[in-house]
């Protein structure tokens, strides 16, 4: 007998590989080192750099031409996995430099460091990994976010309780309730891409944080790199080498913060006690004793990832204090929590738009926990301002007083009775029917009425999808111009290699 798993037998559909991953995390398997993830970028990064020394004829054609064919053969073994990072180098610009050292001679390989310094290098790696790492960030908004548009439309009219203080308060719409998360999410979306605004500069050409004596062409190096333009001043990314880091870090951190709400939501919505929702079983886990658990392990991990990144974002924003000039070694250190951040956290996008998309709600019970706990109060106190002009203040001491009355009588709701009770003891002179206050505290009839901009009626759920939708539309189109950018300057620095190459 094979035992691949210590639970399941009571599940129709038990988790994917890809949701196993997440919920495992490194519990049986390892990490890449952090500086393999570099390797295109830093090859990438010496193409433009040498490419450029060329063309400036700081260094002559043909020892450039010899320089890239080395740096393009080193690609392609990359890209079949055969080229391995060696421990004893250090790092992956020692690496690659050494491997053009071993092929082409000191004569060559020796000059690709030209004018630069690792320094520059490891920045611009850096920004070239996270740059790419927001696109995908933005990308995986964008998806889970038209989940929650469409899943937004589906429930526009499924009536359920709304909460604060874990308490019911008035009656809302499931729709609503999903549109709302997506609101947040659109927040999201426009972080990460403020990032792209602030840090889109190329800090190539900085060397150790001074410059160079080379009259280095850093528009040209930009240009073939994607960047809006070269960083203005070569010491600011040296020595804030941390900073798109916690910048990137704090997105992040507030994106998983909504995802952990959605997460907490669904988690207490899905228990017997508001048995509202149900998970689908591919993001439950069973017990190891207890025959009949089905948790909800996808959501815990969720909120374990928001911890996480709390603390990855104190720990780079404490290696930005108090530095002096130029480079500090301890930023090295922010790569490795910002890249164990984008692992631990880009995942959790999926597994949220997954989550939502097979979501079961229990529309029946939803509307039945709509009717409790006097979450008709409210509603019935606005119609006795709105209806008989009462003062705000008044019609809220008649529905406390009504509120107790109706509690005694061992209701939910409140009666009739009850009401007209408390209006004469606060004397209050209304015409009350009772067939129209019972009306009134119909949830689905309050819902019904043109509300306000943003409130739970279909005109405004309707409004607010039209909205969001377009807004995605606008994320979509900027990820896709700023993708088809950077390909261009890919496409420009193979062209002009081939000019030297040829």
């Amino acid at each position: 007998m094979k035992i691949d798993k210590l639970w399941g037998g009571r599940f129709e559909e038990m988790p994917s590989e890809k949701i196993i991953d997440f919920l495992s995390g490194r519990d049986v398997k390892a990490l890449p080192p952090s500086d393999e993830r570099l390797i295109p970028y830093d090859l990438w990064g010496s193409r433009a750099h040498v490419l450029m020394l060329s063309r400036r004829s700081i260094l002559p054609v043909q020892d450039g031409r010899k320089i890239l064919k080395g740096l393009r053969q080193l690609q392609s073994l990359h890209q079949l996995g055969k080229f391995k990072l060696d421990p004893a180098k250090e790092d992956v610009h020692s690496n690659i430099e050494s491997y053009l050292i071993e092929q082409l001679g000191i004569d060559y390989g020796g000059k690709v460091h030209t004018g630069r310094s690792r320094n520059d290098q490891i920045v611009l790696d850096m920004r070239l990994y996270l740059r790419d790492q927001v696109f995908e960030f933005v990308e995986g908004l964008i998806s889970l976010t038209e989940i929650l548009l469409e899943k937004g439309k589906q429930y526009r009219s499924t009536v359920m309780p709304g909460y604060t203080h874990h308490q019911h308060a008035v009656p809302t719409t499931f729709g609503h309730l999903l549109l709302s998360f997506a609101e947040a999410l659109q927040r999201d979306s426009r972080r990460f891409v403020h990032w792209f605004d602030l840090f889109n500069r190329s800090p190539l050409g900085g060397a150790a944080g001074y410059g160079t004596s080379f009259n280095l062409d850093r528009e040209l190096t930009s240009k073939l790199l994607g960047f809006d333009g070269p960083a203005e001043n070569v010491t600011d990314p040296i020595t804030q080498r941390w900073e798109p880091e916690i910048e990137l870090s704090y997105a992040i951190a507030v994106m998983l913060d909504h995802l952990s709400t959605m997460a907490q939501t669904f988690i207490l919505f899905s228990t017997r006690e508001f048995n509202m929702v149900r998970l689908a079983d591919r993001h439950c886990s069973g017990s190891s004793i207890m025959p009949q658990k089905r948790n909800p392990c996808s959501l815990e991990v969720v909120k374990a990832k928001a911890s996480f990144a709390h603390g990855v974002m104190m720990s780079l924003l404490s290696s930005g204090k108090a530095l002096f000039m130029g480079y500090n070694r301890d930023t090295q250190w922010t790569k490795y929590w910002v890249m164990d951040l984008v692992d631990e956290s880009k995942p959790a996008l999926f597994v949220i738009e997954d989550v939502v998309r097979l979501l079961q709600p229990n529309e029946a019970q939803m509307l039945e926990r709509a009717k409790e706990e006097f979450s008709d109060a409210t509603p019935l106190m606005e119609w006795l301002v709105r209806t008989f002009k009462l003062p705000l203040r008044k019609a809220k001491g008649v529905m406390e007083k009504a509120v107790k009355y109706s509690e005694r009588e061992g209701r939910d709701s409140v009666s009739y009775g009850s009401l007209k009770r408390a209006l004469e003891e606060m004397k209050v002179r209304i015409l009350l029917r009772e067939q129209e206050m019972e009306e009134i505290q119909e949830p689905a009839r309050l819902l019904a009425r043109d509300l306000s901009i943003g409130a739970p009626s279909e005109k405004r759920i309707k409004e607010n999808i039209l909205s969001l939708r377009e807004r995605n539309k606008a994320n979509r189109r900027w990820v896709v111009g700023e993708r088809k950018r950077i390909e261009k300057a890919k496409a420009l620095l193979l062209k002009m290699e081939k000019q030297v190459v040829a």
